[in-house]
Protein backbone atom coordinates (compact mmCIF):
# COMPACT_ATOMS: atom_id res chain seq x y z
CA UNK A 1 0.00 0.00 0.00
CA UNK A 2 1.37 3.39 -0.87
CA UNK A 3 1.66 6.86 0.99
CA UNK A 4 -1.14 8.19 -1.04
CA UNK A 5 -3.07 5.25 -1.36
CA UNK A 6 -2.74 5.37 2.69
CA UNK A 7 -3.09 8.64 3.15
CA UNK A 8 -6.81 8.28 1.82
CA UNK A 9 -7.24 5.02 3.82
CA UNK A 10 -6.57 7.61 6.87
CA UNK A 11 -8.54 10.12 5.83
CA UNK A 12 -11.55 8.02 5.65
CA UNK A 13 -10.93 6.37 8.64
CA UNK A 14 -10.52 9.28 11.01
CA UNK A 15 -13.18 11.27 9.20
CA UNK A 16 -15.12 7.97 10.10
CA UNK A 17 -14.37 8.02 13.66
CA UNK A 18 -15.21 11.77 13.79
CA UNK A 19 -18.37 11.47 12.76
CA UNK A 20 -18.68 8.41 15.16
CA UNK A 21 -19.14 5.94 12.88
CA UNK A 22 -17.68 2.93 12.32
CA UNK A 23 -17.29 2.17 15.83
CA UNK A 24 -18.56 2.69 19.54
CA UNK A 25 -17.50 6.20 20.63
CA UNK A 26 -15.20 6.75 23.25
CA UNK A 27 -17.14 9.44 25.16
CA UNK A 28 -20.25 7.52 25.66
CA UNK A 29 -19.42 4.02 25.55
CA UNK A 30 -22.68 1.77 26.24
CA UNK A 31 -20.69 -1.51 27.87
CA UNK A 32 -17.59 -1.84 30.14
CA UNK A 33 -14.89 -1.46 27.53
CA UNK A 34 -11.09 -1.82 27.90
CA UNK A 35 -8.10 -0.44 25.66
CA UNK A 36 -4.68 -1.22 25.81
CA UNK A 37 -2.00 0.02 23.66
CA UNK A 38 1.97 -0.56 23.79
CA UNK A 39 5.27 -1.78 22.44
CA UNK A 40 7.71 -4.34 22.19
CA UNK A 41 11.01 -2.73 20.99
CA UNK A 42 14.31 -5.03 19.42
CA UNK A 43 17.63 -4.24 17.50
CA UNK A 44 19.71 -6.39 15.47
CA UNK A 45 22.32 -6.03 13.08
CA UNK A 46 21.80 -6.30 9.28
CA UNK A 47 21.93 -9.87 8.97
CA UNK A 48 18.95 -10.41 11.33
CA UNK A 49 20.12 -11.31 14.72
CA UNK A 50 18.77 -9.89 17.71
CA UNK A 51 21.27 -7.71 19.69
CA UNK A 52 20.87 -7.08 23.17
CA UNK A 53 20.44 -3.06 24.51
CA UNK A 54 19.92 -1.16 27.71
CA UNK A 55 16.23 0.30 27.69
CA UNK A 56 15.65 3.59 28.34
CA UNK A 57 14.56 3.57 31.93
CA UNK A 58 14.89 7.61 32.43
CA UNK A 59 12.31 9.27 30.47
CA UNK A 60 9.21 8.55 33.08
CA UNK A 61 7.95 10.74 36.03
CA UNK A 62 9.55 10.46 39.64
CA UNK A 63 5.85 9.47 40.96
CA UNK A 64 5.84 6.26 38.58
CA UNK A 65 7.12 3.22 40.78
CA UNK A 66 9.97 1.48 39.89
CA UNK A 67 11.79 -2.05 41.31
CA UNK A 68 15.39 -0.93 38.86
CA UNK A 69 16.48 1.15 41.34
CA UNK A 70 16.90 -1.84 43.60
CA UNK A 71 18.58 -3.79 40.91
CA UNK A 72 22.36 -3.45 41.89
CA UNK A 73 24.32 -2.07 39.04
CA UNK A 74 21.28 -1.65 36.99
CA UNK A 75 19.42 -3.24 34.47
CA UNK A 76 21.05 -6.08 32.39
CA UNK A 77 21.31 -5.51 29.03
CA UNK A 78 17.52 -7.24 26.88
CA UNK A 79 16.53 -8.26 23.85
CA UNK A 80 13.19 -6.97 24.48
CA UNK A 81 11.81 -3.80 25.91
CA UNK A 82 8.16 -3.66 26.83
CA UNK A 83 7.44 -0.49 26.74
CA UNK A 84 4.41 2.07 28.07
CA UNK A 85 1.46 -0.57 27.83
CA UNK A 86 -1.13 1.78 29.18
CA UNK A 87 -4.45 0.32 29.95
CA UNK A 88 -7.77 2.87 29.32
CA UNK A 89 -11.68 2.04 30.60
CA UNK A 90 -14.62 3.14 29.84
CA UNK A 91 -18.56 2.64 31.30
CA UNK A 92 -21.23 4.81 32.24
CA UNK A 93 -21.38 4.11 35.42
CA UNK A 94 -18.99 3.61 38.80
CA UNK A 95 -17.45 0.22 39.13
CA UNK A 96 -14.76 -1.14 40.96
CA UNK A 97 -12.34 -4.15 38.92
CA UNK A 98 -9.50 -5.83 39.37
CA UNK A 99 -6.31 -6.74 36.97
CA UNK A 100 -3.44 -9.25 36.22
CA UNK A 101 -0.97 -8.92 33.70
CA UNK A 102 1.59 -11.57 33.05
CA UNK A 103 4.58 -11.67 31.22
CA UNK A 104 5.90 -15.09 31.48
CA UNK A 105 8.88 -14.50 29.46
CA UNK A 106 10.06 -11.51 30.90
CA UNK A 107 9.96 -9.39 34.69
CA UNK A 108 8.06 -6.25 34.61
CA UNK A 109 9.70 -3.03 35.91
CA UNK A 110 8.02 0.29 36.20
CA UNK A 111 4.42 0.90 37.25
CA UNK A 112 1.83 3.19 38.17
CA UNK A 113 -0.09 3.43 40.15
CA UNK A 114 0.46 1.61 42.94
CA UNK A 115 0.11 -2.48 42.49
CA UNK A 116 -1.47 -4.50 45.05
CA UNK A 117 1.63 -6.97 45.64
CA UNK A 118 5.48 -6.44 44.59
CA UNK A 119 5.48 -6.85 40.62
CA UNK A 120 7.72 -9.78 39.21
CA UNK A 121 6.86 -11.26 36.39
CA UNK A 122 3.05 -10.11 36.54
CA UNK A 123 1.71 -7.01 38.11
CA UNK A 124 -1.95 -6.74 39.79
CA UNK A 125 -4.09 -4.17 40.83
CA UNK A 126 -6.97 -4.80 43.10
CA UNK A 127 -10.29 -2.60 44.01
CA UNK A 128 -9.95 -0.37 40.71
CA UNK A 129 -12.10 2.64 41.53
CA UNK A 130 -13.80 3.73 37.94
CA UNK A 131 -15.36 7.49 38.44
CA UNK A 132 -17.48 7.92 35.69
CA UNK A 133 -18.24 11.41 36.73
CA UNK A 134 -15.65 12.58 39.25
CA UNK A 135 -12.48 14.18 37.83
CA UNK A 136 -9.90 13.95 40.79
CA UNK A 137 -6.40 15.90 40.19
CA UNK A 138 -3.79 13.34 38.66
CA UNK A 139 -0.21 13.69 39.54
CA UNK A 140 2.18 16.11 37.84
CA UNK A 141 -0.70 17.48 35.81
CA UNK A 142 1.30 20.14 34.40
CA UNK A 143 4.29 18.30 33.79
CA UNK A 144 5.79 18.11 30.22
CA UNK A 145 7.45 14.68 28.74
CA UNK A 146 5.89 11.63 27.10
CA UNK A 147 4.15 9.61 29.98
CA UNK A 148 1.54 12.61 29.57
CA UNK A 149 0.26 12.10 26.34
CA UNK A 150 -1.20 8.83 27.25
CA UNK A 151 -3.85 10.87 29.34
CA UNK A 152 -5.34 12.76 25.93
CA UNK A 153 -7.92 10.72 25.91
CA UNK A 154 -11.75 10.36 27.28
CA UNK A 155 -10.74 7.66 29.48
CA UNK A 156 -12.08 7.23 33.08
CA UNK A 157 -9.78 8.21 35.90
CA UNK A 158 -9.10 5.62 38.15
CA UNK A 159 -8.11 5.58 41.98
CA UNK A 160 -6.30 3.10 43.47
CA UNK A 161 -5.63 2.74 47.05
CA UNK A 162 -3.17 0.89 48.86
CA UNK A 163 -1.47 0.84 52.32
CA UNK A 164 -3.78 4.03 52.97
CA UNK A 165 -2.38 6.36 50.23
CA UNK A 166 -4.55 6.82 47.30
CA UNK A 167 -2.96 7.14 43.65
CA UNK A 168 -5.30 8.96 40.82
CA UNK A 169 -4.39 8.18 36.97
CA UNK A 170 -6.47 8.06 33.54
CA UNK A 171 -4.86 4.81 32.77
CA UNK A 172 -2.91 1.60 34.15
CA UNK A 173 0.78 2.19 33.49
CA UNK A 174 3.15 -0.62 33.22
CA UNK A 175 6.45 -1.64 31.75
CA UNK A 176 9.44 -4.56 31.39
CA UNK A 177 12.41 -6.36 29.63
CA UNK A 178 12.56 -9.59 28.64
CA UNK A 179 15.17 -11.94 26.83
CA UNK A 180 13.24 -13.71 24.18
CA UNK A 181 12.43 -13.36 20.38
CA UNK A 182 9.69 -11.66 18.60
CA UNK A 183 8.14 -13.37 15.76
CA UNK A 184 9.37 -10.78 13.34
CA UNK A 185 12.91 -10.73 11.76
CA UNK A 186 14.52 -7.49 9.46
CA UNK A 187 17.14 -8.13 7.58
CA UNK A 188 19.01 -5.23 5.75
CA UNK A 189 20.98 -6.31 2.49
CA UNK A 190 22.49 -2.85 1.78
CA UNK A 191 21.12 -0.08 -1.09
CA UNK A 192 17.85 0.20 0.90
CA UNK A 193 16.50 -3.32 0.03
CA UNK A 194 15.11 -5.06 3.41
CA UNK A 195 13.66 -8.78 4.46
CA UNK A 196 10.98 -8.77 6.56
CA UNK A 197 10.20 -12.14 7.75
CA UNK A 198 6.85 -13.08 9.82
CA UNK A 199 8.38 -16.27 11.96
CA UNK A 200 5.62 -16.24 13.88
CA UNK A 201 2.03 -18.64 13.80
CA UNK A 202 -0.06 -15.63 13.30
CA UNK A 203 -0.29 -13.34 10.03
CA UNK A 204 1.52 -9.44 11.11
CA UNK A 205 -1.63 -7.58 10.04
CA UNK A 206 0.36 -4.32 8.36
CA UNK A 207 3.94 -2.91 9.25
CA UNK A 208 5.69 0.18 7.96
CA UNK A 209 9.11 0.66 7.12
CA UNK A 210 10.69 3.60 7.71
CA UNK A 211 13.87 5.34 7.41
CA UNK A 212 15.12 8.56 9.18
CA UNK A 213 18.17 10.55 7.76
CA UNK A 214 19.22 14.06 8.16
CA UNK A 215 16.28 14.78 9.60
CA UNK A 216 14.27 13.52 6.99
CA UNK A 217 11.30 10.92 6.83
CA UNK A 218 11.09 8.28 4.65
CA UNK A 219 8.20 5.39 4.97
CA UNK A 220 6.07 3.18 3.46
CA UNK A 221 3.33 1.43 4.42
CA UNK A 222 2.65 -2.63 4.37
CA UNK A 223 -0.63 -5.16 4.54
CA UNK A 224 -0.94 -8.36 6.01
CA UNK A 225 2.30 -10.84 5.92
CA UNK A 226 1.32 -13.78 6.44
CA UNK A 227 2.71 -16.79 9.14
CA UNK A 228 6.25 -18.07 7.86
CA UNK A 229 6.19 -15.29 5.15
CA UNK A 230 9.37 -13.35 3.80
CA UNK A 231 9.11 -10.29 1.74
CA UNK A 232 11.83 -8.13 0.09
CA UNK A 233 11.07 -4.43 0.44
CA UNK A 234 12.66 -1.21 -0.61
CA UNK A 235 13.43 1.77 1.45
CA UNK A 236 11.40 4.45 -0.37
CA UNK A 237 13.40 7.19 -1.93
CA UNK A 238 10.83 9.90 -1.54
CA UNK A 239 11.12 12.33 1.39
CA UNK A 240 7.74 12.40 3.31
CA UNK A 241 6.93 14.42 6.86
CA UNK A 242 6.56 13.31 10.47
CA UNK A 243 3.14 14.72 10.53
CA UNK A 244 2.01 12.11 7.67
CA UNK A 245 3.66 9.24 8.90
CA UNK A 246 2.08 9.85 11.89
CA UNK A 247 -1.17 9.81 9.93
CA UNK A 248 -0.53 6.94 8.86
CA UNK A 249 0.25 4.92 11.95
CA UNK A 250 -2.75 6.31 13.66
CA UNK A 251 -4.86 5.14 10.93
CA UNK A 252 -2.83 1.28 11.29
CA UNK A 253 -3.70 1.98 15.22
CA UNK A 254 -7.77 2.46 14.85
CA UNK A 255 -8.03 -0.10 11.54
CA UNK A 256 -7.32 -2.56 14.88
CA UNK A 257 -9.79 -1.11 16.76
CA UNK A 258 -8.42 1.63 19.37
CA UNK A 259 -10.58 5.02 19.38
CA UNK A 260 -8.74 7.83 17.76
CA UNK A 261 -7.57 9.73 20.50
CA UNK A 262 -5.88 6.27 21.67
CA UNK A 263 -4.09 6.39 18.69
CA UNK A 264 -3.24 9.96 18.64
CA UNK A 265 -1.77 9.81 22.47
CA UNK A 266 0.22 6.40 21.28
CA UNK A 267 1.68 8.46 18.08
CA UNK A 268 2.81 11.49 20.04
CA UNK A 269 3.83 9.56 23.03
CA UNK A 270 6.41 7.99 21.06
CA UNK A 271 6.58 10.55 17.86
CA UNK A 272 10.54 11.90 19.02
CA UNK A 273 11.54 8.34 19.26
CA UNK A 274 9.68 6.50 16.18
CA UNK A 275 10.14 9.39 13.66
CA UNK A 276 12.45 11.71 15.44
CA UNK A 277 15.68 9.05 15.99
CA UNK A 278 17.96 8.84 12.98
CA UNK A 279 18.09 4.93 11.28
CA UNK A 280 15.77 2.47 9.73
CA UNK A 281 13.42 0.18 11.76
CA UNK A 282 9.84 -1.13 11.05
CA UNK A 283 6.79 -0.68 13.07
CA UNK A 284 4.65 -4.11 12.80
CA UNK A 285 1.21 -4.87 14.63
CA UNK A 286 1.48 -7.59 16.82
CA UNK A 287 -1.29 -10.01 16.30
CA UNK A 288 -3.61 -10.41 18.94
CA UNK A 289 -2.59 -14.21 19.27
CA UNK A 290 0.93 -13.64 20.23
CA UNK A 291 -0.11 -10.78 22.59
CA UNK A 292 -2.34 -12.82 24.89
CA UNK A 293 0.88 -15.38 24.91
CA UNK A 294 3.24 -13.18 26.01
CA UNK A 295 0.79 -10.84 27.71
CA UNK A 296 -1.77 -12.84 29.60
CA UNK A 297 -4.63 -10.44 31.36
CA UNK A 298 -7.19 -10.98 33.53
CA UNK A 299 -10.11 -8.61 34.17
CA UNK A 300 -12.84 -8.78 36.72
CA UNK A 301 -15.24 -8.32 35.52
CA UNK A 302 -14.96 -9.31 32.46
CA UNK A 303 -15.18 -5.98 30.11
CA UNK A 304 -17.67 -6.09 27.00
CA UNK A 305 -15.16 -5.22 24.69
CA UNK A 306 -11.60 -5.63 25.11
CA UNK A 307 -9.25 -4.37 22.42
CA UNK A 308 -5.07 -4.59 22.50
CA UNK A 309 -2.96 -3.34 20.15
CA UNK A 310 0.64 -4.23 20.50
CA UNK A 311 3.11 -2.14 18.11
CA UNK A 312 6.65 -4.21 17.59
CA UNK A 313 9.38 -1.75 16.97
CA UNK A 314 12.86 -3.67 15.59
CA UNK A 315 15.37 -1.42 14.81
CA UNK A 316 18.22 -2.59 12.36
CA UNK A 317 21.87 -1.17 10.94
CA UNK A 318 22.32 -1.17 7.26
CA UNK A 319 25.60 -2.48 6.08
CA UNK A 320 26.33 1.08 5.00
CA UNK A 321 25.51 2.02 8.52
CA UNK A 322 27.79 -0.65 10.35
CA UNK A 323 30.97 0.26 8.42
CA UNK A 324 30.02 4.12 9.30
CA UNK A 325 30.17 2.61 13.03
CA UNK A 326 32.93 0.55 12.48
CA UNK A 327 35.11 3.59 11.28
CA UNK A 328 33.59 5.32 14.11
CA UNK A 329 35.02 2.90 16.98
CA UNK A 330 37.97 2.97 15.49
CA UNK A 331 38.11 6.84 16.22
CA UNK A 332 36.56 6.64 19.68
CA UNK A 333 39.46 4.04 20.39
CA UNK A 334 42.30 6.05 18.91
CA UNK A 335 45.08 8.52 19.30
CA UNK A 336 43.39 12.05 18.97
CA UNK A 337 41.30 13.32 21.55
CA UNK A 338 39.70 15.93 19.61
CA UNK A 339 38.76 12.96 17.08
CA UNK A 340 37.57 10.49 19.82
CA UNK A 341 35.29 13.23 20.93
CA UNK A 342 33.48 13.90 17.76
CA UNK A 343 33.19 10.48 16.71
CA UNK A 344 31.82 9.59 20.45
CA UNK A 345 29.22 12.54 19.77
CA UNK A 346 28.38 10.49 16.12
CA UNK A 347 27.99 7.62 17.83
CA UNK A 348 25.38 8.97 20.54
CA UNK A 349 22.89 8.95 18.01
CA UNK A 350 22.60 5.23 18.29
CA UNK A 351 20.44 6.42 21.52
CA UNK A 352 20.19 3.67 23.74
CA UNK A 353 21.42 1.41 21.03
CA UNK A 354 24.85 2.48 20.87
CA UNK A 355 26.71 0.33 23.28
CA UNK A 356 24.72 -2.57 21.62
CA UNK A 357 26.14 -1.14 17.66
CA UNK A 358 29.57 -0.08 19.56
CA UNK A 359 30.13 -3.44 21.09
CA UNK A 360 28.84 -5.55 17.62
CA UNK A 361 31.66 -3.25 15.82
CA UNK A 362 34.36 -3.74 18.04
CA UNK A 363 33.98 -7.46 17.24
CA UNK A 364 33.17 -7.28 14.00
CA UNK A 365 37.13 -5.69 14.02
CA UNK A 366 38.72 -8.38 16.03
CA UNK A 367 37.40 -10.37 13.92
CA UNK A 368 38.91 -9.40 10.73
CA UNK A 369 41.93 -8.42 12.44
CA UNK A 370 42.35 -12.82 13.41
CA UNK A 371 41.87 -13.58 9.67
CA UNK A 372 44.43 -11.36 8.20
CA UNK A 373 47.83 -12.77 7.52
CA UNK A 374 50.61 -11.94 9.47
CA UNK A 375 52.54 -9.87 7.64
Amino acid sequence: MGNLQLGRVASAILAAWTLGVGGASSKDPEKFVVHEWGTFSTFSGSDGKNLKFHPNDRDLPAFVHSNRRDIKGGPADVLVSLETPVMYFYSDRDQTVSVEVDFPKGAMTDWYPQASRPPTHSIRWDNIKMLAKDRPKLPGDRDRGRYFAARETDALPLVITENEKSETEKFLFYRGVGDFNMPFRVRSCGKGLCEVKNTGKDAVPAFVLLRVRDSKVYFETFGRLDAGAEQRIQEPTAASTPEKLGDAVAALLIEQGLYEKEARAMVKTWRDDWFGEEGTRVLYVVSEPRTAEFLPVTIKPKPDTLVRVMIGRHDVLSPEREIEVDALVKRVNGDSNRDAKAADEALGKLGRYRWAAQTAAEARTKATSRARPDR
